[in-house]
């Protein structure tokens, strides 16, 4: 199944610890803030503070927007994240953040390790422009003018910010960007275990 999915498609969600809201792009199934195997979203990050604590998941999150902010997550090291730099931790951890420069707008995907193994990565057109996946969900996250994707035969266009969501993949899929203009997008591959 393949779709593109639009800015009306996404669901504006609070988050857990109440302290602002998420826009959810898409998810596995269910409804609540606990009840999918996997999600992927994006939220506006106005001020320090603690991460929301999601039992039995795995996180990966980069800075979509803004000069990017600092995590302390238990008690390792600092991790300073910049735009398209992401890093992933234990969705139980401890995680608090402070905030570079201002506000930023961060792209979260969360998911449960004992189902899935989760790749995240942004691709600039300019170095790759072709690749195959078998993953059994895979997300493409537009944030250029226009994004030409083909997939095996079939073209999908997407505008800035649309996804283009294709799910329950029980094959290598052949995937071409078309080469009109250098473009940045987001590429999440969800694999079945």
């Amino acid at each position: 199944m393949t779709q593109i999915l639009t800015t009306q498609d996404y669901r504006n969600m609070p988050w857990k610890n109440g302290q602002g809201s998420t826009l959810e792009l898409a998810r596995s199934h269910g409804e609540g803030l606990d009840d999918f195997d996997w999600r992927v979203s994006i939220a506006d990050v106005k001020a320090a503070g603690a991460f929301s604590f999601f039992q039995n998941r795995q996180r990966i999150i980069g800075v979509l927007e803004g000069e990017g902010f600092i995590l302390h997550v238990d008690k390792n090291p600092a991790v300073t994240l910049k735009q398209k730099e992401f890093f992933a931790f234990n969705g139980e951890s401890e995680v608090y953040a402070e905030l570079i420069q201002g506000a930023i707008r961060d792209f979260n995907v969360i998911y449960n390790p004992e189902k899935y193994q989760a790749r995240l990565q942004w691709v600039n057109t300019a170095l790759i422009n072709s690749w195959v996946s078998g993953a059994s969900e895979i997300l493409i996250f537009n944030i250029t003018p226009n994004l030409g994707v083909t997939i095996n035969s079939d073209c999908f266009y997407l505008k800035p910010f649309e996804t283009l969501l294709i799910k329950e993949n029980r094959e290598n899929l052949q995937f071409t960007i078309e080469q009109n203009t250098e473009n940045d997008f987001c590429i999440i591959e969800l694999f079945i275990k």
